[in-house]
C-alpha cells in the first residue's frame, strides 16, 4: 500500500494532501516554528502498515526527525509520543517513511 503526501510552498502557501485509494489514513501539515515544517500521518488501519512518500518540494533540503504516536485504541483522544533514533535527510526534497498500523508519525523538517 502506498500514499503520497506533500507539504510545500512559500510563506503564503502551504498544503497537505494524501493521495491513495483504499487507504484509511489522514495527513496534516503545519509550520509550528519559524523555519520548520511538520507533517503528521495517522494510519487508522488496524492491520496494515502504510508506506508514505513526503514531498517537501524539489529545492528543499534538510534533516527529517521522526516521532511515533501511540494510542491505547484507534478512537483514542490521547497519544504518547516516542522519538525515533532514526533521522533521515531529504533526497530531492522527498523522504519515505513507514507508518506502522494503528499508529501515527510526526515528521519534522529541520
Amino acid at each position: 500500500m502506498g500514499a503520497g503526501a506533500s507539504a510545500s510552498g512559500a510563506a503564503t502557501e502551504f498544503s497537505t494532501k494524501l493521495e491513495a485509494a483504499g487507504v484509511n489514513a489522514t495527513a496534516y501539515a503545519s509550520r509550528p516554528h519559524r523555519g520548520q515544517t511538520s507533517g503528521i500521518i495517522l494510519n487508522k488501519d488496524a492491520g496494515a502498515d502504510l508506506e508514505v512518500e513526503l514531498d517537501f518540494g524539489r529545492g528543499v533540503s534538510g534533516a527529517v526527525e521522526t516521532e511515533i504516536l501511540h494510542a491505547p485504541a484507534l478512537d483514542s483522544r490521547e497519544a504518547h509520543i516516542t522519538t525515533s533514533a532514526k533521522t533521515d535527510s531529504l533526497k530531492q526534497g522527498k523522504c519515505s517513511v513507514t507508518v506502522p498500523h494503528a499508529t501515527g508519525s510526526r515528521l519534522t523538517l529541520t
